[in-house]
């Protein structure tokens, strides 16, 4: 076949365009699955349509229009390099169908630093192979197109072809300003079912004119007001603590261990599935009802060593602000060890919780989870041997067997029947849970062996009795609890990815009933005043550098606490969760993520505003 002449390449250019958009249409669809309910407002049903039509044509039309160059390549050469493009875009998008099926936001710097890194998670060989064959199906299928539409234009005449262009245009802008124009109405209303639908198509960052439509009379002032009162700051600004620290002496400092498992669910803390941290715990006081300060990791770290929401995790990281807490511990001479098994430079700890620690142990090695942390159990035990004993020694171990479902092959305590891998393409609602929960427990078991070896050192060496020991998970870990096909954390903010255990154990704490009982919440934030207040002789108000609470003081019932991710919070309570994001656009949850008929509670929220602006200037 003799090659097709410029004009015919455009032609089968803006055909390949035309129909892989309807490809990207057909997968986009795939988002919407995932909404909490099907809407009740027929104006946010049509704009879903809408926006899927016009949003993913403009999508491919862009594609198309960077892709031009490719028409004056040879005829194969051509076709290959076609192929390889729309195959890049199309898996791309189906990708990010999948990264937010399990964690309902979409492919960003975080989640490709996540890929890369074989710190954070595995993935095993059979989803490389099925990623590969899903790849090669998409590129032969491109290819065949390609070779098939410019064999058809040959043979085309161009009128036809002229008439479906002009059309495909005039459809496409019509929908493109439909959509925006619904969208810029919706906005200047804080029309909460037009306005949530952005989140699910990537890319996607619809109109908004609350200036204009204020002209003439469309803008709803009090809700949009409301909403910018929810909006997520990320000020540079920050007054931490609000005043000076004031501290007495302190003869006898008591030694102070963390000790923190990745992505612990509260449900597996027991004496049958964690029996070494669960024996120790009836020394002291166990919270029944703890609530991590978000549901990943640097959220759920950052709240328990600065003692506030995660809110101020982008003022204090520009800042490199360390926690009070640490700076106290620093000042009264503690002999420091940090150890943690994943890298203590992703998140940014390096740079903010630990930043100034002296010779800083950065990451532990092994190339599995669960080899790091029989290494960083390794390097304690000899830490701890070799340090100078006269200091006060504060220590810092986070394990992560958990966080990758991860334990030696040969490990004797198994529970069955279990997943042989955690294969990320085959979780969705069909899938057993109970086969990927049986794995997640087995390795929060290995886990709790390498805390074993911990605990028992201290108590041969003595030091236990004076050492006050917290146990607690960064984050939970849902297993499809709620039947909505979250896998993981750091999607929603019910139990399964915030709660986590809580136990303190040491030096002058009676193993008795706590009063902090399931009906009330304890927090992350809470963990930094209670060390400053009853160990490390802090005598300043908790306001002055918390938004927590002393855990040993006379306990409240608290109504809400504040719980975040990178980008947006929640207010959770007892019935319901109230869910904003980063723009200020909001929903009202029940404990299972789906819609609920709670409205907001304006106390609530004015007071949760107090708390997240308290510490900016």
């Amino acid at each position: 076949m003799n090659d097709l002449s410029i004009r015919q390449r455009l032609h089968s250019h803006g055909f390949l365009m035309a129909i892989n958009a309807i490809i990207l249409m057909l997968i986009s669809t795939r988002y919407f699955s995932f909404l909490p309910a099907f809407p009740e407002s027929s104006l946010a049903i049509v704009f879903i349509i809408i926006s899927v039509i016009s949003h993913m044509m403009l999508l491919a039309g862009l594609v198309t229009l960077v892709t031009i160059p490719t028409i004056f390549l040879p005829r194969l050469i051509r076709i290959l390099t076609q192929a390889l493009i729309a195959t890049i875009g199309v898996a791309t998008l189906l990708n990010d169908t999948m990264v937010f099926a399990q964690y309902r936001f979409h492919i960003n710097a975080i989640v490709v630093d996540l890929v890369m890194s074989d710190d954070v998670v595995v993935f095993p060989l059979t989803m490389w192979i099925s990623a590969f064959a899903v790849l090669t199906a998409l590129f032969i299928f491109q290819f065949l197109l390609i070779s098939k539409l410019e064999k058809i234009i040959v043979n085309d005449q161009p009128k036809p072809r002229n008439k479906f262009f002009r059309f495909y245009s005039m459809f496409f802008f019509i929908s493109l300003l439909c959509s925006h124009g619904i969208h810029v109405w919706a906005a200047a209303q804080a029309y909460q079912p037009v306005t949530m639908v952005k989140r699910y198509l990537p890319l996607f960052y619809p109109a908004t004119s609350n200036r204009t439509m204020a002209k003439y009379g469309f803008v709803d002032r009090e809700a949009i007001k409301r909403q910018k009162e929810m909006k997520l700051t990320r000020k540079s600004d920050l007054k931490y603590p609000l005043k000076p620290i004031q501290a007495d002496s302190i003869s006898k400092p008591v030694n102070i261990m963390i000790i923190m498992v990745d992505s612990w669910r509260a449900d597996t803390f027991t004496e049958g599935n964690t029996p070494a941290m669960w024996h120790y715990a009836q020394k002291g006081l166990v919270f029944e009802n703890h609530l991590s300060s978000g549901n990943a990791t640097r959220i759920g770290v950052f709240g328990l060593f600065y003692g506030l929401p995660g809110t101020y995790w982008h003022s204090v990281m520009a800042n490199t602000r360390t926690p009070v807490l640490m700076d106290r511990i620093q000042s009264l001479g503690y002999d420091t060890g940090i150890f943690a098994a994943a890298k203590l430079t992703n998140p940014e700890f390096d740079q903010t919780i630990f930043n100034g620690i002296k010779n800083l142990r950065i990451r532990s090695k092994g190339k599995s989870p669960y080899k790091r942390d029989k290494n960083l159990t390794d390097d304690w035990l000899t830490w701890d041997q070799q340090r100078d004993k006269t200091k006060p020694a504060f220590s810092f171990l986070f394990y992560d067997a958990p966080h990758g479902y991860d334990f030696p092959k040969d490990y004797p305590h198994q529970y069955h029947p279990m997943a042989d891998e955690v294969n990320y393409l085959e979780l969705d609602n069909d899938f057993d849970p109970k086969l990927l929960l049986n794995r997640y427990k087995t390795s929060v078991h290995y886990a709790d062996s390498q805390v074993k070896r911990v605990l028992e050192q201290l108590e041969k060496s003595g030091q236990l009795d004076n050492t006050v020991v917290i146990i607690t998970g960064d984050h939970g870990q849902e297993i499809n609890d709620n039947k909505l096909n979250f896998w993981g954390h750091n999607s929603n903010y019910t139990k399964p990815q915030i709660q986590v255990p809580l136990a303190i154990f040491g030096p002058g704490i009676k193993a008795e009933p706590n009063q902090w009982g399931a009906d009330k919440f304890t927090a992350h934030q809470d963990i930094a005043p209670t060390l400053m207040k009853n160990y490390l002789g802090v005598s300043n108000e908790i306001s002055d550098y918390s938004t927590g609470v002393d855990l040993f003081a006379a306990p409240l019932k608290r109504d809400w606490v504040i719980a975040a991710k990178y980008s947006g919070y929640a207010l959770v309570t007892d019935n319901y969760i109230v869910e904003i994001g980063a723009g200020g656009n909001y929903q009202i949850l029940d404990q299972q993520n789906r819609p609920s008929k709670e409205e907001l509670n304006f106390q609530y929220m004015e007071a949760a505003f107090k708390q997240i602006s308290l510490y900016s200037e």
